[in-house]
């Protein structure tokens, strides 16, 4: 057999081969799993309750062109001041203040602003998931995968760049509603997922570490972001559990940070823009 009738041979036999090993891994590749939660399908029933239609969303406080400025190491914001919310059609935040109550339901809560930085606070709605016999939906109740639902985004000029250890302010009303995700210009690292806190306290609490992604039952670990490089960027917070209650935060370069009392250190103030007047009690 001549070397051109072994080669055309070679041909035919590894032509099909090649080409099925082609088909398989297009087909292996359309099969791979999205990121994001893969939502189960809904009875009509089911849906109604999880997914009730929601009202518009609170206007924001601040305006596009307010910039938010870390001094020496330090940040401190009050949750209500956000600049833009995202991904908001299944849960959105609503602001509770003297002046906002919102009308989403279910919400079993009322609004409680005795204590509250600025007079105002940040409500993740509808609230179906309060205690453990209710059905935990991800992507719906639930936000397992941080950045996948109700996304709130504050503009921060940072002037050196480094690790920024996580102080976050809360509450919790029932069992199910005290987590949090936070993230940096749409990163969601595991340093900052599911920011943990003591569950159905009714009171304000600050928190600063995340659960152990082995489990509830080992030790806390410290919340961080790392921010790259000096210049703007946008700290977002994303709902992991709806019902939950979310006051200020602050990123702070100090790992010694000592937990703030009360409502913590007065907000600093914004680099660009005008922040609004507190928001007083009635």
């Amino acid at each position: 057999m001549t070397s051109m009738n072994t080669t055309n041979l070679i041909r035919r036999i590894l032509t099909p081969v090649l080409l099925g090993a082609v088909a398989s891994s297009l087909w292996a590749a359309e099969k791979k799993p999205q990121p994001g939660p893969q939502r189960p399908s809904l009875t009509e029933e089911q849906r109604m309750k999880h997914i009730p239609p929601l009202p518009p969303a609170d206007k924001p406080l601040v305006g596009n062109e307010v910039v938010f400025q870390e001094i020496d190491g330090l940040v401190v914001i009050e949750a209500e001041h956000f600049n833009a919310q995202r991904r908001d059609m299944i849960r959105r935040w609503y602001i509770n203040s003297a002046q906002h109550s919102p009308i989403a339901k279910p919400d079993g809560d009322p609004v409680n602003v005795d204590g509250a930085g600025g007079g105002a606070y940040m409500e993740a709605l509808p609230d179906t998931f309060v205690t453990d016999a209710d059905r935990a939906i991800d992507g719906l109740n639930l936000g397992l995968h941080p950045g996948s639902v109700a996304v709130l985004c504050y503009t921060v000029h940072f002037s050196q760049p480094g690790r920024y250890y996580v102080w976050t302010r809360m509450r919790s009303d029932d069992e199910e509603d005290n987590t949090l995700n936070a993230g940096l210009n749409d990163e969601w690292p595991a340093s900052a997922k599911c920011l943990q806190f003591q569950k159905h306290t009714k009171a304000w609490q600050w928190g600063n570490v995340i659960r152990d992604p082995k489990g509830p039952q080992y030790p806390r670990l410290p919340a961080w972001l790392d921010v790259p490089t000096a210049g703007i960027h946008t700290v977002m917070y994303s709902m992991r559990e709806d019902g939950c209650s979310f006051d200020r935060f602050i990123l702070t370069t100090n790992k010694d940070f000592v937990k703030p009392e009360g409502v913590g250190p007065a907000a600093t103030p914004a680099k660009a823009g005008k922040l609004p007047e507190p928001i007083a009690a009635k």
